[in-house]
């Protein structure tokens, strides 16, 4: 896997996760899970990204598939 396409998925799971556990008012803000999250649109009310989450699962999903590749 390419380092565009971990980067890639990292950052939709970055904006999707937070999202499905309530956005601004769940329970991902509230938490210790909503250390390094963002509000990136300030006109935004509820759209958020988690840069912990985005460039850990893009690291993450490029070990498992390149060692799987081999």
């Amino acid at each position: 896997m390419r380092w565009l396409t971990a980067l890639l998925i990292g950052a939709i799971l970055g904006f999707a996760l937070p999202l499905a556990f309530g956005g601004p008012d769940g329970i991902w803000l509230n938490s210790w899970a909503g250390v390094g999250t963002i509000r990136p649109l300030a006109g935004s009310p509820g759209l958020l990204f988690s840069v912990p989450l985005a460039v850990g699962a893009a690291v993450c999903l490029r070990l498992v598939f390149n060692w799987h590749s081999r």
